[in-house]
Protein backbone atom coordinates (compact mmCIF):
# COMPACT_ATOMS: atom_id res chain seq x y z
CA UNK A 1 0.00 0.00 0.00
CA UNK A 2 1.14 3.52 -0.85
CA UNK A 3 0.16 6.14 1.74
CA UNK A 4 0.36 9.80 0.73
CA UNK A 5 -0.73 12.90 2.69
CA UNK A 6 -1.91 15.83 0.61
CA UNK A 7 -2.57 19.50 1.27
CA UNK A 8 -3.72 20.29 -2.25
CA UNK A 9 -2.78 23.40 -4.20
CA UNK A 10 -4.43 23.42 -7.64
CA UNK A 11 -1.59 25.56 -9.02
CA UNK A 12 0.90 22.83 -8.16
CA UNK A 13 -0.94 19.50 -8.38
CA UNK A 14 2.00 17.32 -7.35
CA UNK A 15 -0.26 14.56 -6.08
CA UNK A 16 -1.75 13.96 -9.54
CA UNK A 17 1.64 13.32 -11.11
CA UNK A 18 2.74 11.09 -8.24
CA UNK A 19 -0.37 8.93 -8.51
CA UNK A 20 0.15 8.66 -12.28
CA UNK A 21 3.72 7.55 -11.62
CA UNK A 22 2.64 4.90 -9.14
CA UNK A 23 -0.04 3.55 -11.44
CA UNK A 24 2.50 3.30 -14.27
CA UNK A 25 4.69 0.93 -12.28
CA UNK A 26 2.18 -0.47 -9.79
CA UNK A 27 -1.13 -0.83 -11.66
CA UNK A 28 -2.90 -2.85 -8.96
CA UNK A 29 -1.31 -1.67 -5.69
CA UNK A 30 -3.55 0.11 -3.19
CA UNK A 31 -3.01 3.87 -3.03
CA UNK A 32 -4.40 5.77 -0.05
CA UNK A 33 -4.38 9.57 -0.14
CA UNK A 34 -5.04 11.19 3.24
CA UNK A 35 -6.29 14.73 2.78
CA UNK A 36 -4.72 17.28 5.12
CA UNK A 37 -7.73 19.59 5.40
CA UNK A 38 -7.34 21.02 1.90
CA UNK A 39 -9.45 24.07 1.07
CA UNK A 40 -9.70 22.86 -2.52
CA UNK A 41 -10.76 19.23 -2.84
CA UNK A 42 -11.35 19.21 -6.56
CA UNK A 43 -8.47 16.80 -6.91
CA UNK A 44 -10.60 14.01 -5.44
CA UNK A 45 -12.42 13.64 -8.76
CA UNK A 46 -9.15 13.68 -10.68
CA UNK A 47 -7.74 10.85 -8.57
CA UNK A 48 -10.73 8.54 -8.64
CA UNK A 49 -10.01 7.43 -12.20
CA UNK A 50 -6.75 5.97 -10.89
CA UNK A 51 -8.63 3.81 -8.37
CA UNK A 52 -7.31 5.76 -5.40
CA UNK A 53 -8.73 5.44 -1.89
CA UNK A 54 -9.32 8.98 -0.61
CA UNK A 55 -9.51 9.55 3.14
CA UNK A 56 -11.22 12.91 3.63
CA UNK A 57 -10.36 13.11 7.33
CA UNK A 58 -9.18 16.71 7.74
CA UNK A 59 -5.76 15.51 8.86
CA UNK A 60 -3.97 18.28 10.74
CA UNK A 61 -0.94 16.29 11.83
CA UNK A 62 1.11 16.47 8.68
CA UNK A 63 2.65 13.31 7.21
CA UNK A 64 2.90 11.41 10.50
CA UNK A 65 -0.81 11.86 11.17
CA UNK A 66 -1.55 10.51 7.70
CA UNK A 67 0.73 7.51 8.15
CA UNK A 68 -0.90 6.46 11.39
CA UNK A 69 -4.41 7.10 10.15
CA UNK A 70 -3.80 4.79 7.21
CA UNK A 71 -2.03 2.11 9.23
CA UNK A 72 -4.79 1.96 11.85
CA UNK A 73 -7.53 1.80 9.23
CA UNK A 74 -5.65 -0.69 7.05
CA UNK A 75 -3.62 -2.64 9.62
CA UNK A 76 -3.17 -5.84 7.67
CA UNK A 77 -1.23 -4.73 4.61
CA UNK A 78 1.98 -6.64 4.04
CA UNK A 79 4.02 -3.56 3.15
CA UNK A 80 3.63 0.21 3.35
CA UNK A 81 5.24 2.98 1.29
CA UNK A 82 4.89 6.11 3.44
CA UNK A 83 5.52 9.07 1.15
CA UNK A 84 5.11 12.83 0.66
CA UNK A 85 3.14 14.18 -2.29
CA UNK A 86 6.26 16.02 -3.51
CA UNK A 87 7.81 12.86 -4.90
CA UNK A 88 8.20 11.00 -8.18
CA UNK A 89 8.25 7.23 -8.71
CA UNK A 90 10.48 6.32 -11.64
CA UNK A 91 10.43 2.52 -11.62
CA UNK A 92 8.81 -0.48 -9.98
CA UNK A 93 9.57 -0.59 -6.26
CA UNK A 94 8.59 -4.18 -5.49
CA UNK A 95 12.19 -5.20 -4.84
CA UNK A 96 12.18 -2.96 -1.76
CA UNK A 97 9.59 -5.26 -0.18
CA UNK A 98 12.36 -7.79 0.36
CA UNK A 99 13.72 -5.48 3.08
CA UNK A 100 12.06 -4.85 6.43
CA UNK A 101 12.84 -1.15 6.08
CA UNK A 102 14.05 1.31 3.49
CA UNK A 103 14.52 5.05 4.00
CA UNK A 104 15.65 7.69 1.54
CA UNK A 105 18.35 9.45 3.58
CA UNK A 106 19.61 9.77 7.14
CA UNK A 107 21.49 12.34 9.22
CA UNK A 108 23.10 12.68 12.63
CA UNK A 109 20.18 13.61 14.88
CA UNK A 110 22.41 14.83 17.72
CA UNK A 111 22.47 18.33 16.24
CA UNK A 112 20.02 21.19 16.10
CA UNK A 113 16.58 20.53 17.60
CA UNK A 114 15.92 17.05 16.24
CA UNK A 115 15.90 15.52 19.74
CA UNK A 116 13.51 18.08 21.22
CA UNK A 117 10.85 15.47 22.01
CA UNK A 118 13.30 13.07 23.68
CA UNK A 119 12.19 13.55 27.28
CA UNK A 120 8.54 13.79 26.23
CA UNK A 121 8.81 10.42 24.49
CA UNK A 122 10.48 8.77 27.47
CA UNK A 123 7.80 10.09 29.83
CA UNK A 124 4.83 9.15 27.63
CA UNK A 125 5.69 5.83 26.00
CA UNK A 126 7.54 2.58 26.55
CA UNK A 127 10.63 4.04 24.90
CA UNK A 128 13.72 5.33 26.71
CA UNK A 129 14.96 7.93 24.29
CA UNK A 130 18.57 8.07 23.13
CA UNK A 131 19.90 11.34 21.70
CA UNK A 132 22.73 9.57 19.89
CA UNK A 133 22.05 8.10 16.49
CA UNK A 134 20.57 9.02 13.15
CA UNK A 135 17.39 10.73 12.05
CA UNK A 136 15.01 9.62 9.30
CA UNK A 137 14.81 12.21 6.52
CA UNK A 138 11.22 13.20 5.78
CA UNK A 139 10.20 11.20 7.69
CA UNK A 140 9.85 9.05 4.58
CA UNK A 141 10.15 5.30 4.94
CA UNK A 142 8.96 2.07 3.38
CA UNK A 143 8.46 -0.92 5.67
CA UNK A 144 6.94 -4.27 6.43
CA UNK A 145 3.85 -4.40 8.61
CA UNK A 146 5.82 -5.59 11.64
CA UNK A 147 7.87 -2.39 11.74
CA UNK A 148 4.77 -0.24 12.23
CA UNK A 149 3.18 -2.73 14.59
CA UNK A 150 6.21 -2.65 16.90
CA UNK A 151 6.18 1.15 16.95
CA UNK A 152 2.47 1.12 17.72
CA UNK A 153 2.97 -1.32 20.61
CA UNK A 154 5.51 1.02 22.20
CA UNK A 155 3.42 4.17 21.74
CA UNK A 156 5.08 5.92 18.80
CA UNK A 157 1.68 6.91 17.42
CA UNK A 158 1.17 9.38 20.30
CA UNK A 159 3.71 11.86 18.95
CA UNK A 160 2.09 13.83 16.14
CA UNK A 161 3.37 17.09 14.65
CA UNK A 162 1.15 20.16 14.58
CA UNK A 163 3.46 22.40 12.56
CA UNK A 164 6.51 22.35 10.29
CA UNK A 165 8.98 22.67 13.17
CA UNK A 166 7.55 19.60 14.85
CA UNK A 167 7.97 17.55 11.67
CA UNK A 168 11.70 18.10 12.22
CA UNK A 169 11.34 16.67 15.71
CA UNK A 170 9.67 13.68 14.07
CA UNK A 171 12.63 13.19 11.74
CA UNK A 172 14.76 12.80 14.84
CA UNK A 173 12.43 10.60 16.85
CA UNK A 174 11.51 8.32 13.95
CA UNK A 175 15.18 7.70 13.43
CA UNK A 176 15.27 6.66 17.08
CA UNK A 177 12.11 4.52 16.82
CA UNK A 178 13.55 2.62 13.86
CA UNK A 179 16.99 2.22 15.39
CA UNK A 180 15.29 0.96 18.56
CA UNK A 181 14.12 -2.01 16.51
CA UNK A 182 17.70 -2.75 15.54
CA UNK A 183 17.82 -1.18 12.09
CA UNK A 184 20.99 0.59 10.96
CA UNK A 185 19.77 3.66 9.10
CA UNK A 186 23.08 4.07 7.28
CA UNK A 187 22.41 0.67 5.69
CA UNK A 188 18.69 1.15 5.12
CA UNK A 189 18.99 4.46 3.22
CA UNK A 190 18.77 4.54 -0.56
CA UNK A 191 20.98 7.60 -0.98
CA UNK A 192 23.05 8.31 2.14
CA UNK A 193 23.59 11.26 4.50
CA UNK A 194 21.29 14.13 3.55
CA UNK A 195 23.67 16.79 4.88
CA UNK A 196 26.49 15.47 2.70
CA UNK A 197 24.19 15.19 -0.31
CA UNK A 198 23.01 18.78 0.19
CA UNK A 199 26.49 20.19 0.73
CA UNK A 200 28.24 22.35 -1.89
CA UNK A 201 30.10 19.28 -3.17
CA UNK A 202 27.16 16.88 -2.80
CA UNK A 203 24.95 15.45 -5.54
CA UNK A 204 22.11 17.86 -4.81
CA UNK A 205 24.22 20.86 -3.84
CA UNK A 206 22.98 23.93 -2.03
CA UNK A 207 19.41 25.29 -2.44
CA UNK A 208 17.64 25.02 -4.75
CA UNK A 209 18.65 21.38 -4.36
CA UNK A 210 18.91 19.30 -7.51
CA UNK A 211 17.05 16.02 -7.04
CA UNK A 212 16.44 14.64 -10.52
CA UNK A 213 19.37 12.24 -10.09
CA UNK A 214 17.48 10.29 -7.44
CA UNK A 215 16.29 6.86 -8.64
CA UNK A 216 14.05 4.83 -8.46
CA UNK A 217 12.21 7.40 -6.39
CA UNK A 218 12.74 11.14 -6.11
CA UNK A 219 11.88 13.58 -3.31
CA UNK A 220 11.91 17.11 -4.68
CA UNK A 221 11.43 20.35 -2.75
CA UNK A 222 7.96 21.70 -3.39
CA UNK A 223 8.82 24.93 -1.58
CA UNK A 224 11.21 25.81 -4.41
CA UNK A 225 8.27 26.26 -6.76
CA UNK A 226 5.27 26.71 -4.46
CA UNK A 227 5.65 29.64 -2.08
CA UNK A 228 2.79 28.34 0.05
CA UNK A 229 4.76 25.24 0.97
CA UNK A 230 6.91 25.43 4.08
Amino acid sequence: MFVIPCKYNPNFPFIIQLVKDIRTYHPTEKIVVVDSDSEDKSYFDKLRKYDVIIEDVKNKNWMIGAYWWAFKKYPNEEYYFFMHDSMRVKDNLDYLKENDLTTMMYFNRDIGNFNTWGNYITENSEYVYNNNGNGCYGPIFFCKNKVMRKMLEKGADKFLPNNKTETGYCEGCYGFFLENQGYNLTECALFGDVFEIHSPSGKSGLPPHKTDWEFPIEKFYASHVDNNRL
